[in-house]
């Protein structure tokens, strides 16, 4: 595989090369796969997970699976879903004349344009989103096809709990009801926000409730990502701190995203033979926060008074957690009641910019935070 040049990826997945560890998390998923599990796994955004699933479907599962995978988190209802999943399925049998012929023939509720590359000498498909006229039967069509298939297939759900807020009310029981009898297909559900996914899966009143077993992803071991750092810089023939990764691991609390961005930045403050130390946190911390300065100003004018007082009073506390209407934070930022502040967190939940996870408020952009540390 031809050498990147730069090893801290960002936002995607590569090649095992140039993913760290992950090798508990990964012998895991594959022990449910293989013993036929539907999983639930949940993290933090930005931590790694849809990671840990392209490299566990590239790497680690036996030649007689199938896997596909999609993200809808963009997606508003059924419809938009199976487009994804559509798309994807034709995207992985394309090349295999044999079951895209058998693909066209079950599938029949949307008409596919095939074609073919005359540079690549590959199959090409066209599929627009108002082909898909019956979402469920379309749906229906596409499981079957993965039912029969002389391969076991594993279909990764990115971001699952959108489902919550389809426009169709009884999403979650007919999804249900369709993947409770399937043999040969089993289903991976991601996703980020906790409490949404404990209530789809966890709630006993819920279609998925005991559907799945559960995985929780956690932040790469701090040792490990220290080592892998250094590894990665040792390979292009330079050298980084152990102090440095450190502090930026604590600086991220470990959300891989963010490492791998600001890994991604020390890297090309050296080079070949160059040695990156610690006293370029700072310059790494402002060169990230700079990127997108334009972006926080906006968001941030987009805030209500009340909203940016509280937002600021979270800044300032960061990387600590305090608790938003207790009388001392309250107090010490002049934030008057407890009454105001619990209407500004539900303003800033809903705009996205703070998360919720077990009952504690938490900020979605932890560059966001930083840039109104020195605001």
């Amino acid at each position: 595989m031809k050498q990147l040049n730069n090893p801290f990826v960002i936002g995607k997945y590569v090649s095992k090369e140039y993913f760290c560890d992950r090798k508990k998390e990964s012998e895991l998923l594959v022990h449910h796969i293989v013993n036929g599990r539907h999983v639930t796994m949940m993290s933090e955004r930005r931590l790694g997970k849809t990671g840990l699933v392209e490299h566990v479907f590239a790497n680690c599962l036996p030649d007689e699976y199938e896997t596909f995978l999609i993200d809808i988190y963009t997606c508003k209802n059924l419809r938009e879903m199976v487009y994804l999943l559509a798309n994807e399925v034709f995207r992985k049998i394309a090349r295999k004349q044999p079951l895209m012929e058998r693909l066209l023939h079950t599938v029949r509720s949307i008409k596919m344009t095939i074609s073919y590359n005359t540079v690549t000498e590959l199959p090409e498909f066209g599929l627009g989103m108002s082909e898909i006229q019956q979402p469920e039967v379309t749906l229906d069509e596409i499981l079957h096809y993965l039912e029969t298939s002389d391969k076991v297939c594993v279909v990764a759900i990115d971001e699952f709990q959108k489902i919550a807020s389809f426009e169709e009310d009884d999403i979650e029981a007919l999804l249900r009801t369709k993947i409770q009898h399937l043999k040969n297909t089993q289903f991976i559900f991601a996703g980020s926000e906790r409490h949404l996914m404990e209530q789809i899966f966890g709630d006993p009143t819920r279609p998925f409730y005991n559907s799945v077993v559960f995985m929780q992803l956690l932040p790469i071991d701090e040792d490990e990502y220290i080592r892998f750092c250094q590894r990665m810089f040792s390979l292009y023939g330079k050298t980084v701190s152990e102090k440095l990764v450190s502090r930026l691991y604590d600086c991220f609390q470990g959300i891989t995203w963010y490492l791998q961005l600001s890994m991604n930045e020390a890297f090309t403050l050296a080079e070949h033979g160059g040695h990156v130390g610690e006293d370029s946190y700072g310059h790494i911390l402002n060169h990230m926060v700079d990127s997108k300065r334009f972006t926080f100003e906006d968001r941030y004018a987009s805030l209500t008074e009340k909203q940016k007082s509280v937002l600021l009073a979270i800044a300032e506390e960061y990387p600590n957690e305090p608790t938003l209407t207790s009388h001392d934070f309250i107090a010490k930022y002049n934030l008057k009641t407890a009454s105001n502040v619990q209407t500004a967190v539900k303003g800033l939940l809903e705009k996205g910019i703070l998360s919720e996870r077990h009952g504690a408020k938490r900020p979605t952009d932890l560059l966001f935070i930083l840039w109104l540390k020195n605001f």
